[in-house]
């Protein structure tokens, strides 16, 4: 991937938004974007990506991630990032260049059902993903106690 100057553009306010006490950046480009963070807190992953190198870590505010979809298929790719999402960090973002990715057999909807969302694009065609925990399920209007639980409401309505 070529683009990281448009990439720490778009990138490096997005993850100082949520400002991290530790942050971890896996991959070459994640690494060459996010150079603003120099600091003990920062924890490095390098490729080849494997389920072992997740297992060891600690608990991080914010994962910067590339890389991944262009070396692993998707059962594999999936696994490990939703076992970082589950475990290890709240926030993702997740860089990938959809063209080697597609090799793999990565899909939109592979990155969706991890509850990715695309969140910015740039023209060499690398493409942005994000994953935040606080935005992955939007708050219904139905589910408050004003619909549920209501005593007085039991001899009134039949459901």
């Amino acid at each position: 991937m070529t683009d990281s100057i448009a990439l720490s553009k778009i990138l490096v306010p997005l993850v100082s938004g949520f400002q991290p006490k530790s942050l971890l950046l896996a991959g070459e480009t994640a690494l060459e974007c996010i150079k603003g963070y120099e600091d003990t807190r920062l924890l490095k992953i390098t490729t080849p990506f494997a389920q072992s190198q997740i297992e060891q870590l600690p608990l991080v505010d914010v994962a910067v991630i590339s890389d991944l979809t262009e070396q692993l298929d998707v059962a594999a790719g999936q696994q490990w990032l939703g076992s970082l999402r589950n475990r290890y960090t709240p926030h993702i973002f997740l860089i990938s260049e959809p063209a080697q990715a597609r090799q793999n057999g990565w899909q939109l909807t592979d990155y969706l059902a991890l509850g990715l969302r695309h969140i910015a694009g740039t023209q060499q065609g690398v493409q942005l993903f994000s994953y935040a925990i606080e935005n992955y399920q939007y708050r219904r209007d139905w589910l408050n106690s004003r619909f549920w639980a209501n005593p007085e409401n039991y001899d009134k309505y039949r459901w």
